[in-house]
């Protein structure tokens, strides 16, 4: 689960320089001024919660379950 939390974090970070990518071009082309990325994308906002419960995790897999059929 870490390495797809890795590869979710790394496709947010790259969708979100494209966007600014494309936002910083049109506003160039347009009014000339844009904010840097980093006033739009702080990464210092992420929360680290620590390891699930084994209470969070029988939830989690009672969902994946119904809804891959199983239960």
């Amino acid at each position: 689960m870490h390495g797809a939390m890795s590869r979710l974090k790394i496709e947010m970070t790259m969708r979100n320089r494209s966007a600014w990518n494309t936002a910083a071009l049109v506003g160039s082309a347009m009014a000339g001024k844009l904010p840097r990325f980093d006033e739009f994308f702080r990464s210092d906002t992420a929360v680290d919660r620590g390891p699930q419960s084994p209470e969070q995790q029988e939830a989690a897999l009672r969902v994946l379950a119904a809804t891959w059929g199983a239960v």
